[in-house]
C-alpha cells in the first residue's frame, strides 16, 4: 500500500463488497445469499444498519475465482480447450 493512496483505494485494495461482486459476477443479491447459506463463499463482515457484507479480498478471491468458472461452465462460456498440435 502506498502513503499516497486515498481511503477509497485503500478501501478498494483490501475490500471486496456485495456490490462489486454483484457487478463482477454478473450476479443478484439473493444469488450472493444463497451462496454464502451454501458455504461458496466464507463469512463477510456484516455492515450494520446497511445490510451489507464485506469480505477481505485476499480471503474471498480463491472462492470467487472457483464461483466465476462455475458460472460460465453453467452459462455455456468456456471455450473447450485447443488440441496441442506437435510442431
Amino acid at each position: 500500500m502506498s502513503d499516497a493512496q486515498t481511503p477509497q483505494e485503500r478501501f478498494d485494495e483490501l475490500y471486496v463488497t456485495s456490490s462489486e461482486i454483484q457487478i463482477t459476477l454478473n450476479v443478484s443479491r439473493t444469488v450472493i445469499l444463497g451462496a454464502r447459506m451454501r458455504g461458496m463463499l466464507p463469512d463477510p463482515v456484516l455492515v450494520r444498519g446497511l445490510g451489507a457484507f464485506i469480505w477481505e479480498r485476499e480471503t474471498v478471491t480463491p472462492y470467487l475465482d472457483a464461483w466465476k468458472i462455475s458460472l460460465a461452465s453453467r452459462r455455456g462460456e468456456l471455450q473447450p480447450k485447443a488440441p496441442e498440435t506437435d510442431t
